[in-house]
């Protein structure tokens, strides 16, 4: 203080008029000072209540000293053994999330269901053209996240970047009887939904079976990313882990998907479908053209393509659905998180082949299959390859032309 004072007499000797100039200056500095040796000791401020707190990532000094470390060279583990309650049996039947030919051991396994970030920043993901059926789901700050189902994982080399979960996200892997794997939750919703549907899940931040996980910052080729999108895991890990814990990997007795499949599901009537656009609230779009060469729907985003890091390519989609559904702000929570409708009916579009036409969904209850019929009640069928589900607000613009 002394210093100062020795500082700001001579300024303020000559002039009256500078003195309060030089005491507003004085002032500020002091409280940059006083800002900059308590910022370092404080764990939070400003933030919601604690049943409102994001768990996504613990504060850690170090994220990259979690104890999932980043993978070193070679960049990919080998390829495991698929993780199977039994060998293959050759007999052949189908995945049930494809209608494509499966070994009869796999197609009655718990899918995977992977939570991954999509946000500029988290592109492009790893492991998304492997996937059987991938959910595009809206989040709070108008962003959207992917919920990715894997029947068979055993040639996935790596998928991510994982990130958290929400109510809704957990409702859809509990609709297909999956295994859900995701870095963290929103709370209280995303575990007491957890919890309250029986949903068996990895966790990389609130659990104790974090073996499948680590963090590769050097997952997308050519730059090093934040440890935020850099949790991925393996076929390798997968097949070594979750055998070794202690829930069922088979389905649930009774349990049926119950989607059915055709080899030619191109829709008779409706409209033309080259190209469509599915707008979220908020307004991320994600755009789908229709590839003649290879009767699949390729989708861009953020004005470029949708592509897989692990090997470059463009995932095709052999059917995209469009589901529409109630989306608000849940009451009270100040991060803006959102919960999004999964149970009920409503009205949709089934796009294949080049055609679109309207459809309806429906749910009967949390723990319930979701189905998707024509207008006229009978079952939708699907074409035999991967889906998109875009599950957007019943306000939302879609353009399919």
């Amino acid at each position: 203080m002394n210093f100062l004072k020795s500082l700001v007499q001579p300024v303020i000797k000559d002039n009256p008029f500078n003195k309060g100039v030089v005491v507003l200056l004085v002032l500020s500095v002091l409280a940059a000072l006083l800002a900059t040796s308590s910022l370092d000791n404080m764990t939070g401020f400003a933030v919601a209540p604690e049943e409102h707190i994001e768990h996504d990532y613990p504060e850690y000094p170090d994220q990259d000293s979690l104890e999932a470390p980043e993978f070193e060279e070679p960049r990919f583990e080998e390829p495991g053994n698929p993780y199977l309650l039994v060998p293959d049996t050759g007999i052949m039947t189908y995945n049930p999330l494809t209608g494509l030919p499966m070994d009869e051991a796999r197609a009655q396994n718990r899918p995977l269901a992977i939570v991954l970030a999509n946000c500029v920043d988290s592109i492009p993901m790893n492991g998304v053209s492997q996937a059987d059926v991938i959910y595009e789901l809206l989040v709070e700050g108008g962003i959207t996240r992917m919920l990715a189902l894997y029947q068979d994982f055993s040639d996935v080399q790596m998928v991510g970047s994982i990130r958290s979960a929400r109510h809704y996200t957990v409702e859809f892997a509990r609709s297909h009887d999956a295994i859900l794997i995701h870095a963290g939750g929103s709370q209280p919703y995303a575990y007491r939904t957890i919890s309250e549907l029986g949903v068996p899940n990895l966790d990389e931040v609130g659990g104790n079976r974090r073996e499948i996980f680590f963090r590769d910052r050097g997952r997308i080729g050519g730059r090093r990313i934040d440890t935020l999108h850099a949790v991925v895991t393996t076929n390798a890990r997968v097949a070594q882990f979750l055998p070794q814990y202690d829930f069922d990997l088979d389905h649930t007795l009774g349990f049926e998907q119950g989607w059915i499949f055709a080899d030619d599901a191109t829709p008779t009537g409706g409209s033309a479908a080259t190209n469509a656009v599915v707008t979220f609230p908020g307004g991320k779009t994600s755009i789908f053209t229709f590839d003649t060469n290879e009767n699949v729907y390729r989708m861009s985003q953020f004005r470029r393509d949708f592509v897989d890091a692990n090997d470059g390519s463009r995932p095709g989609f052999t059917n995209v659905i469009v589901m529409r559904t109630s989306i608000t702000s849940l009451p009270g929570d100040r991060a803006g998180r959102q919960d999004v409708v999964t149970v009920g009916e409503g009205e949709g579009y089934f796009i294949h082949g080049g055609r679109s036409v309207p459809i309806n969904w429906s749910r009967a209850d949390r723990e319930s299959p979701l189905v998707f019929t024509n207008l006229d009640g009978s079952p939708l069928e699907l074409g035999r390859g991967s889906t998109y589900i875009g599950v957007t607000s019943t306000r939302a613009d879609v353009t399919i032309r």
